[in-house]
């Protein structure tokens, strides 16, 4: 049987899928309580590019992933060996996105694997708004210029001579 699939071309290719089942990479991410946690691992050729480069490390970027406008992000360096982690939620909700990557000698940051959590529709809250005015004294701007001047004349209308 085994002479049959060689000749068809079939044997090798099984042969090749199962080496590619072997070196497989992944990321998963799951919700904690006030946490993710995530557990990954890299390509053997990944790994040993990482090891050969300048300043190795592992990184995990968080990204704010909403829609809104909102340019937050979060990055956690990791150890090579590292193959899990805990990290703590940075919002109660809205969409986040998980990088696994590393940066370049250059500075770009360079994806591996991703994943998206999604912790429900984006809450935000609208701060209160102070009422700056609501003190203000009668004689504020005769309080601001002795401020100023630490009761100091500067020279200005107050040295002036009256004509009469």
């Amino acid at each position: 049987m085994k002479w049959l699939l060689s000749k068809l071309g079939l044997l090798k290719q099984h042969k090749k899928t199962q080496g590619l089942k072997e070196d497989l990479s992944f990321f998963k991410t799951s919700l904690q309580a006030n946490a993710i946690a995530c557990q990954w691992l890299l390509r053997k050729q990944t790994q040993l590019l990482l090891r050969q480069s300048k300043g190795p490390a592992l990184m995990i970027r968080i990204r704010d992933a909403s829609g809104d406008g909102t340019v937050a992000s979060k990055l956690v360096e990791l150890s090579l060996k590292a193959t899990q982690a805990q990290i703590e939620v940075p919002s109660a909700s809205g969409q986040i996105l998980l990088e696994l990557g590393y940066r370049t000698v250059g500075g770009d940051f360079i994806t591996l694997e991703y994943s998206f959590i999604d912790l429900g529709p984006k809450k935000i809250l609208q701060p209160e708004l102070a009422n700056w005015f609501s003190n203000e004294s009668d004689n504020i701007h005769q309080e601001m210029y002795d401020l100023a001047t630490k009761v100091t004349p500067l020279g200005g209308s107050e040295v002036m001579p009256l004509s009469r």
